[in-house]
């Protein structure tokens, strides 16, 4: 399948185009002052770790350092280069649909230091430059050297395809080729992979921009390398001890890296959920440029362990704190999980190119899953501050007493010691139009309904929508023949599909295929109830329990909305009795709900526990909104599973 370029897609929907000024006006300028240490902000760690950096970004200033313009030490993680690249791709991919010459001149100054920064052989990583020399590719285990590049190899591009300026994109080639000169399966080459996934997915984009093969083949290498030799980490370790470079003698963990086997031959998702999904990805880019059973079926397999036995219904993933990790099946608490932003978007990504191999719904249901929850939850509606972790449930006190939930944030920080999470929303939300449509010779995809324009070679295609908020999505289409696929929402109710100069060829399931002629004007209506979800009875952290979700939207209460919060129940026998309110807050527009509910008498006795407790409970109205607008009217207790009340069973 074909992506069309962000400059063929105009976003018409006030819902996106509200992001996407936030992101160009608020959050971009922000994070830059933010990299350059040019204003004050809580830096914080993103669990309760001394060890762990805080304090200050300092990323800009490692480049400024590595490359002369000033003096000091390297401060920071080890990976933090990629944050600066990230925030030139979220740059570029704002650019690449409407210029800004003050904004475009900011980001010509920071690659102006990355250039500067880079050694003369194309090695560029400032962490190995300023504090370790001699261990440069000796440490993979955890170096993120190549996750670095990988990173700058995506900005380079973005920011390439938005002015035509390929500095940046020299600099990339340039590092490849040092990467490309000491990797592979030569005599005196390193037979290994980095640590942190990101490189493979990066080097088929690079591919797939320059036509340059050698790109394809050195990811496929980066695959197929990875878990051949597991005893590959342990050796650069000893190497490393023995010629007295390191005196790190660490424990490698090859689930956590996924590099217990060859990825071709993995069935489940383990490990670091981010490494996990980037794989993925890579796999699946890979598989669709140069066709691979083998890679193909694991991808498949690792797709259906995740969305089968080890999602959050918000399209979280990441189950524990210990290794940023996936967990075994149905292990999904709601308090103490970890559901990494950047998790989040590296499964939108997996979905995405899964689909572009097989249109299949169900990849399209977990984009739209993870896109209006997982991900937009990861940012605050001032689009300066960040949750690294999003919970499902919050209890405020034992977050601040519980070291066990030490990685749970009661509100979104200024800003992260480990910022992954930040720029990585920036540029996968300020993209959004990549998401929207996909084109396959004489067939056109609609994936996500959101209210823009196509401009492509010889036809024009619109939709107008006022979704998420109402049940109408109309399409007009100009142009030669082509045929159109839409998809029913899983969520939806009662689709009617109307066709002018159209018509429905084939619906089947979820799919609806449509004949297009110039001229063409369809227009589908479908309802969006209020519905109960209820979970594998397998997830032992929700028996019993019900959650909430309208439209594309799970929702959650807050304690700030409602007192006595813990001691809600709902009847999802009820739950259709729901009043909704589409109402503008002090943090955007929202569709709330007011749900009947039972409230549960609080516990009157001081003892901790008690024999033949008679409850009492009065029927109440609970007040929920959309999941990822939680966090935003100060810190609160706030939940996503509730307690059901159940009938009696004769």
């Amino acid at each position: 399948m074909k992506e069309f370029d962000l400059k063929d897609v105009t976003i018409t929907s006030p819902f996106w185009q509200d992001y996407l000024r936030l992101i160009k006006e608020k959050t971009i300028p922000y994070q830059l002052q933010v990299l350059k240490d040019e204003i004050a902000v809580d830096v914080q760690a993103e669990r309760k770790d001394d060890s762990l950096p805080a304090g200050k970004s300092h990323a800009i200033e490692n480049f400024k350092i590595a490359a002369g313009l000033s003096a000091g030490e390297h401060f920071g993680w080890f990976f933090q280069d990629s944050d600066v690249y990230k925030w030139i791709e979220s740059v570029g991919v704002i650019l690449q649909s409407q210029s800004d010459a003050k904004l475009e001149a900011k980001a010509d100054e920071v690659i102006a230091i990355i250039e500067q920064a880079q050694e003369d052989d194309g090695y560029l990583d400032t962490y190995f430059q300023l504090k370790f020399p001699k261990l440069k590719y000796r440490q993979l285990y955890f170096s993120h050297e190549l996750y670095c590049a990988g990173h700058l190899i995506e900005a380079a591009l973005a920011y390439d395809k938005a002015t035509g300026k390929d500095k940046l994109l020299q600099v990339a080639k340039r590092f490849v080729s040092n990467i490309a000169e000491h990797f592979g399966y030569g005599d005196n080459q390193i037979q290994g992979a980095d640590g942190h996934q990101e490189i493979e997915l990066a080097l088929v984009k690079l591919y797939d921009y320059t036509k340059d093969e050698s790109y394809l083949r050195l990811a496929q290498f980066f695959i197929d390398v990875r878990g051949k030799n597991p005893d590959f980490y342990r050796e650069e370790v000893a190497a490393n001890l023995a010629d007295g470079l390191s005196d790190d003698n660490p424990m490698i963990d090859l689930e956590y890296l996924q590099a217990y086997t060859q990825p071709k031959h993995q069935k489940h998702a383990v490990g670091h959920a981010v490494r996990m999904l980037y794989m993925a990805t890579g796999m699946a880019k890979i598989v669709a440029r140069d066709f691979d059973a083998e890679l193909y079926q694991a991808c498949l397999d690792i797709w259906d362990d995740i969305v089968h036995r080890k999602m959050y219904v918000t399209g979280g993933v990441g189950s524990t704190v210990h290794g940023e990790a996936f967990v075994g099946p149905y292990d999904l608490p709601n308090d103490t999980m970890y559901c990494e932003t950047c998790a989040s978007i590296a499964l939108l990504y997996f979905a995405y190119e899964l689909f572009q191999i097989s249109p299949k719904a169900e990849y399209i249901d977990v984009m739209e899953r993870v896109l209006y929850n997982g991900i937009l939850s990861g940012a605050s509606a001032d689009g300066k501050h960040f949750f690294y972790v999003n919970p499902l449930e919050v209890d405020v006190d034992s977050c601040h007493h519980n070291s066990g939930k030490g990685h749970v944030k009661t509100q979104r920080p200024d800003w992260l010691g480990c910022a992954c999470c930040p720029p990585n929303f920036a540029r996968t939300i300020g993209s959004i139009g990549r998401y929207i449509y996909l084109e396959s010779g004489n067939e056109l995809f609609i994936n996500l309904y959101i209210a823009s324009q196509l401009k492509g070679k010889d036809f024009v295609l619109k939709q107008k929508t006022d979704f998420p908020f109402e049940n109408k999505v109309e399409i007009t289409y100009s142009g030669v023949q082509k045929t159109l696929y839409l998809q029913e929402p899983y969520w939806a109710k009662d689709l009617v599909v109307t066709c002018e100069n159209a018509k429905v060829l084939q619906r089947e399931g979820r799919r609806i295929k449509v004949y297009l002629e110039d001229g063409a004007h369809i227009v589908l209506h479908f309802g969006q109830p209020v519905l109960a979800v209820h979970s594998n009875p397998e997830v032992r952290a929700d028996i019993g329990k019900v959650a909430i979700q309208k439209g594309p939207f799970i929702y959650c209460a807050q304690a700030v909305d409602n007192p006595n919060l813990k001691y809600c129940r709902l009847d999802s026998k009820l739950v259709n009795q729901a009043h909704a309110v589409k109402e503008t807050k002090d943090f955007g527009v929202c569709t709330s709900l007011t749900l009947p509910c039972q409230k549960v008498d609080a516990w009157q006795e001081k003892t901790l526990y008690q024999f033949d407790y008679e409850e009492t409970s009065r029927l109440s109205d609970l007040v929920m909104m959309p999941y990822y607008l939680w966090g935003n009217q100060g810190e609160t207790d706030m939940q996503v599973w509730f307690p059901e009340i159940r009938r009696n069973v004769p």
